[in-house]
């Protein structure tokens, strides 16, 4: 074989197979040849630089350089590296609540991915419909007519007709001895219950009162309504109660699947939103918090995500602490918002600059190579204020990226002195 061939079929077979090594001295080939080395030795580099992208993708790192615009081999795969961050930022927007989000630029993939927003949208909603459902029922249930003319023996309430006077027990039905068997302090437990909530109970309105009514240590919710009586001329009270414990768990458990965070059991955007409405509507004064942890996707792509879950869950537990009366919700992958009743901007102030000391010296980080960190911005809805809740968000979120980049720069500064 002609020795020139031969230096450039042994190049090529390094390209290939041993890029690492895959070296060309385009000066070492016989002058007719050098124009086809460099040609070659471009086509090369070429190649490599479109394995590399393609690598990067098969492994899902979207971060990285992007072969140079004239390498019109990589020209599909960094088109692809493009689709590819668009709909990761779709997936990040979907995970905060937004399924409006839709693909239409990747075939098949497109239409089982428009189908899974879809599921998820339709999956919140039937959840959201569950819980008005329920609320419904329960209202209606409290509006309902308890007649003691009904079959007392065979509704599913516990009939108690006592004297309103002495409180001498008249008449039970079956489902109410049971209780009274079980609990002989029964009647006068419920009787202070609906003390506490309405002195003047009997003779009452009409209107439902609910308990919360705990014995040997298990707690139960009983709606309650209370009729005046004539009982053999002696005037007397009814009690309709009913044990609506079962509802009550199932609400608070889609409550809890609706509006909690799976991975940190914070409050989740939707919730945050509901309960910042809610206090603009009640004229409220009250400091709303936004706090991103600073440099999360480092932690992810150097430590794993494992250690950047543990980050996050760590976040939500300092944040949780800021104080006892204080809403904290996960409103996205690495943001949090906390609603805070009744404290002024520097009071707030001091508090998350404190809580953010108690993070950075978190015990978890200990032996660990990197460090936590929080930005953070404050805005403050005084009672009754023209701001509306866009306008509070806003401000917090200005002011948590303005300390975001004064935390930037300070460490930029750290980092030339050192």
């Amino acid at each position: 074989m002609n020795p020139s061939a031969d230096i450039l079929f042994s190049y090529l077979r390094d390209v290939i197979y041993n890029p690492s090594n895959a070296s060309l001295n385009v000066e070492d080939l016989p002058h007719d040849f050098q124009d086809l080395g460099s040609g070659l030795k471009f086509f090369a580099e070429c190649v490599m630089e479109t394995q590399n992208l393609a690598r990067a993708l098969s492994q899902g790192y979207l971060v990285g350089q992007l072969p140079p615009h004239n390498n019109e081999m990589a020209a599909p795969l960094k088109s692809l590296h493009a689709s590819l961050k668009h709909l990761t930022w779709q997936a990040q927007q979907i995970a905060q609540g937004d399924y409006n989000q839709r693909v239409a630029f990747m075939g098949e993939f497109s239409e089982a991915f428009n189908t899974m927003v879809e599921q998820l949208s339709e999956r919140q909603q039937k959840l959201e419909d569950k819980i008005d459902q329920i609320e419904k029922q329960s209202t209606s249930l409290e509006q309902s007519n308890l007649l003691l003319s009904a079959l007392m023996h065979y509704v599913p309430l516990q009939i108690i007709v006592l004297d309103k006077d002495s409180r001498e027990v008249l008449l039970m039905n079956n489902i109410a001895a049971v209780e009274v068997v079980n609990n002989p302090k029964y009647i006068a437990d419920i009787s202070q219950l609906l003390q506490a909530c309405k002195p003047d109970i009997g003779p009452p309105d009409g209107e439902f009162i609910n308990i919360q009514y705990t014995h040997s240590g298990v707690g139960r919710h009983f709606v309650v309504k209370a009729y005046p009586i004539e009982w053999h001329n002696s005037n007397a009270v009814v009690w309709a109660i009913d044990d609506i414990s079962d509802t009550k768990n199932q609400m608070e458990v889609l409550e809890v699947q609706a509006y909690h965070d799976s991975t940190t059991k914070l409050y989740n955007r939707a919730f945050a939103m509901r309960t910042l409405n809610e206090w603009m509507d009640d004229k409220k004064q009250f400091v709303l918090i936004f706090a991103d942890l600073d440099r999360l996707k480092y932690i992810n792509d150097v430590f794993g995500h494992s250690e950047g879950d543990i980050y996050i869950m760590n976040a939500a537990r300092h944040l949780k602490a800021f104080s006892p009366d204080v809403v904290a919700c996960r409103i996205g992958g690495d943001e949090f918002m906390l609603l805070v009743p009744n404290i002024s901007y520097d009071e707030a102030h001091k508090k998350m600059t404190e809580l953010c000391k108690r993070f950075q010296s978190d015990d978890y980080l200990s032996d660990k190579d990197y460090s936590y960190s929080m930005s953070f911005g404050i805005s403050v809805a005084e009672a009754g204020t023209a701001l509306t809740a866009s306008e509070i968000l806003s401000l917090a979120d200005e002011r948590m990226y303005e300390d975001k980049r004064t935390r930037k720069r300070g460490r930029s500064r750290a980092s030339s002195a050192e």
